[in-house]
């Protein structure tokens, strides 16, 4: 690979890097708002058969096959964070926004 190709994969992974970050802030303020219903209307923070549906989907937007596996453990780690941030505002009893 000639440094032109390594600089700009690399470009391309910051604007993807930052792109999830947005992403990740966006999907963290609804976590909030799901873990203010869950409390409020005390449900459990683990909902498999909601896991599953959310793997099933995101795996049918990856074409590569290669990746599938991939998207799925990353999928896993994303709703695995997103429960941690729910039993703390559940727990800590924070309010939404």
């Amino acid at each position: 690979m000639d440094d032109d190709r390594l600089i700009a994969a690399r470009k391309i992974i910051g604007e993807a890097d930052r792109d999830m970050a947005r992403l990740f802030v966006k999907r963290m303020d609804a976590v909030r708002t799901v873990a203010a219903y869950k409390r409020d209307h005390g449900l459990p923070i683990l909902d498999e058969a909601r896991e599953r549906a959310v793997i099933e989907r995101g795996l049918s937007y990856i074409e590569d096959g290669e990746l599938r596996d991939l998207y799925a453990q990353f999928l896993r780690h994303v709703m695995d964070i997103s429960k941690a941030y729910q039993r703390r505002l559940m727990e800590h009893g924070e309010e939404n926004g």
